[in-house]
C-alpha cells in the first residue's frame, strides 16, 4: 500500500470573476471546491493510475468532513485521518480575467496528543509499504517530518520527501526513497545560481551525500533529471499548453512510485514520473491514466555521461 501524509490538507475553493471591485460586491461566474493538499493530490494521481492509496494526514470540523467525503465520492479514494479539534483549511484560488490571485489560510492548531495518535496509526506500516511525506507541516515543538522519517527508517519503511526546505534538509539522514526539489528549491538550499546541467547534478549529488537515494530535479518546461548514485537521465521538454502547473509536481510523485512499485525499475519509474508531471501541467485537473499513457509515447529521456 502507498499511503500519503498530509499535515495540512485543505479545501481548494475556486472563484472566477470577470472583474473584482474591492470594497463592492462582487458575484461568480464560476465557483467550485476541490480537495487540496500535496499528499492528497499524490493519493489522486496514484488512484487515477490504479494503484492502492490511501490518504493520512490530520482533519477537522466540517471541512475535514467534507475533504473525506469529497475524496471518497470522487475518487474512491479512501482516507484515515486523523481528527483534530480546529479546523481544515479552506485556500480561496481567486481568478479574474487572467490574473490569479491565491488566499490560503493558516494551518489548523494540532495538539501533541492529536500528533502522537497520527504516529500510533504510522507504527502500524511495514516494509512493503511506502509512505509519502508531502507538503507544508503543523507547528509542534518537535519537528513532525523529522520524528515521522525517523519512524520510517526504524521501521525500513521506504518514505517519500517532498517537503519545505528545513524539513526537507533536516530528515535527509533518514534516507528518503526520493526527494523532488525544483530548480529554484534547489538553488537556495545551497545558495547559488544554477545555470547548466553540470553543476545541477553537482549540487543535487551533495542531496545524496546527505542520505537521499533518488532525485528529480523538475524544470517545468524545460524538464528534468533524475539523479542517483550510479545513472543520471534527462527528460527533455515536450511541447505542450501548460493550463495549470499546481499539482505537477505532486503528480510526478505518483508517476513514479506506481510505476517502482510494479517493476522496480528506475528508468521507467522516472518516465512514468515525468509523464504524469506534464500530462497534470496540461490540464485543468489532476492527470488521468489516459492521459498520462499518451504523454509517456510522446517522452524522450537520455543518460548523461559525466
Amino acid at each position: 500500500m502507498i499511503y500519503t501524509c498530509t499535515m495540512n490538507p485543505a479545501i481548494d475553493y475556486r472563484m472566477e470573476f470577470n472583474d473584482v471591485v474591492l470594497g463592492e460586491l462582487n458575484r461568480t461566474t464560476y465557483n467550485k471546491f476541490s480537495a487540496g493538499g500535496k499528499g492528497v493530490n499524490v493519493s489522486i494521481v496514484l488512484s487515477n493510475l490504479g494503484s492502492k492509496t490511501i490518504a493520512l494526514g490530520f482533519m477537522g470540523g466540517f471541512t475535514g468532513v467534507f475533504l473525506e467525503d469529497y475524496l471518497l465520492n470522487t475518487y474512491q479514494l479512501p482516507s484515515r485521518f486523523t481528527k483534530i479539534k480546529d479546523t481544515t483549511r479552506i485556500n480561496v484560488k481567486l481568478s479574474e480575467n487572467s490574473r490569479e490571485t491565491e488566499l490560503n489560510a493558516k494551518a489548523p492548531n494540532v495538539t501533541k496528543e492529536e500528533f502522537d495518535q497520527l504516529l500510533s496509526s504510522l507504527r502500524n506500516l511495514a516494509k512493503d509499504d511506502v509512505l509519502v511525506l508531502a507538503g507544508s507541516t503543523v507547528k509542534l515543538e518537535e519537528k513532525p517530518y523529522d520524528v515521522i522519517a525517523k519512524l520510517c527508517y526504524d521501521q525500513h519503511v521506504p518514505f517519500v520527501l517532498d517537503v519545505e526546505k528545513e524539513a526537507m534538509i533536516s530528515a535527509l539522514k533518514y534516507q528518503p526513497l526520493l526527494i523532488k526539489p525544483n530548480l529554484f528549491e534547489l538553488e537556495t538550499i545551497f545558495n547559488v545560481s544554477i545555470k547548466d546541467g553540470e553543476t545541477l547534478i553537482k549540487y543535487a549529488k551533495e542531496l545524496l551525500k546527505k542520505g537521499a537515494q533518488n532525485i528529480i530535479v523538475s524544470l517545468g518546461k524545460d524538464g528534468s533529471y533524475f539523479i542517483n548514485k550510479e545513472i543520471v537521465y534527462r527528460a527533455l521538454p515536450i511541447k505542450g499548453n501548460a493550463k495549470n502547473p499546481v499539482g505537477a509536481g505532486d503528480s510526478m510523485v505518483a508517476g513514479f512510485l506506481h510505476e517502482y512499485e510494479q517493476s522496480n525499475d528506475l528508468k521507467e519509474a522516472y518516465i512514468t514520473a515525468v509523464a504524469a508531471g506534464t500530462a497534470s501541467a496540461f490540464s485543468y485537473e489532476l492527470a488521468t491514466k489516459e492521459e498520462i499513457d499518451k504523454i509517456r509515447k510522446k517522452l524522450e529521456i537520455i543518460e548523461v555521461r559525466e
